[in-house]
C-alpha cells in the first residue's frame, strides 16, 4: 500500500489512544458494555491502526454467532474536518 493514509501501525498497551479505543468499543450496541466479548475462547482482536482508524475483529462474536469486524475513527482523523 503507498500513501500515509493506508499504511498500517500497531498502538502498544502504553499509547495515549489505547484505553479510549477499547472503551468506545464496548460502547457499540453489539458489545454491550463489554471490552471482550469472550465466547467459545474468541475475544476482539486489535489487527492495527491506519491514519484514520483503529481495526479490530471478533472471530466468533457472541451476539451474532459470526466474524465482525469494526472501525473505530482516531481522534486525530477529526483534525482533518476542521
Amino acid at each position: 500500500m503507498s500513501g500515509s493514509n493506508k499504511t498500517m501501525e500497531y498502538l502498544d498497551v502504553s499509547h495515549p489512544e489505547w484505553d479510549r479505543m477499547w472503551e468506545e468499543l464496548a460502547q457499540f450496541p453489539l458489545n454491550d458494555g463489554d471490552r471482550l466479548c469472550v465466547n467459545a475462547g474468541y475475544c476482539w482482536e486489535y489487527m492495527g491502526s491506519s491514519a484514520d482508524h483503529h481495526h479490530l475483529r471478533h472471530p466468533h462474536h457472541p451476539a451474532s454467532g459470526k466474524a465482525e469486524y469494526i472501525y473505530i475513527e482516531r481522534a486525530r482523523a477529526a483534525v482533518g474536518w476542521v
